[in-house]
């Protein structure tokens, strides 16, 4: 019998297999994030092309961190790429690649005032560092490691000036990228029944 989620037609937002309820809570929680980004820049006086990006910006961060943390996702990108993937394909499929791609930080630096120069490449280094250290250590340590990488920036977070309505950015990206997205399906540790549970 054929498992779910790992036959179909390619799915590069979700995973292959992913239910339509899947998929309605991750644009649940994208429209929930722009919401939320209402409340942010209501004092910013952000132009409209600002605000246009800024739920861009919500939209794939927030949205994402539910699409990457489902296990159809994981599935999909913690196995080989589909047949046909071109070099761009390979490169994106990739969890340290993927990563790469995401220069949103940077992109948000530039377009919105109010922090350092280095306020985005700072996040865009510490989520790429977090996808390879993920990407590196044996499948035991991913999720911990993973988890203090997310920990960590939570904290330095607010010690670093954040362009204006751009202050929830960091946390979200390193929730998608490094643990949502970083950590294979079941990177807990050795196969087998949980401590205390009889086997099935």
């Amino acid at each position: 019998m054929r498992e779910p989620g790992r036959t179909g037609r390619p799915d590069w937002l979700f995973g292959t297999g992913a239910t339509p309820a899947q998929k309605v809570l991750a644009h649940a929680v994208a429209a929930a994030g722009c919401a939320v980004l209402a409340v942010y820049g209501r004092d910013e006086g952000w132009t409209w092309w600002q605000w246009v990006l800024g739920l861009l910006l919500v939209w794939d961060l927030a949205g994402g961190v539910v699409a990457n943390g489902l296990d159809t996702a994981k599935r999909f990108y913690h196995s080989p790429p589909p047949l046909g993937t071109g070099t761009v394909g390979r490169f994106l499929h990739h969890p340290v690649g993927f990563t790469a791609a995401h220069v949103q930080p940077v992109a948000a630096g530039l377009a919105f005032d109010g922090g350092p120069w280095w306020w985005g490449p700072l996040w865009y280094l510490w989520a790429l560092a977090g996808a390879v250290l993920v990407a590196r250590v044996r499948e035991s340590l991913r999720r911990p490691v993973a988890l203090g990488a997310v920990g960590l920036g939570a904290m330095v977070a607010p010690l670093v000036t954040a362009p204006g309505g751009m202050a929830w950015l960091p946390v979200v990206l390193l929730l998608k990228l490094v643990l949502a997205h970083g950590v294979p399906e079941g990177a807990a540790g050795p196969a087998g029944p949980a401590a205390g549970c009889p086997p099935r």
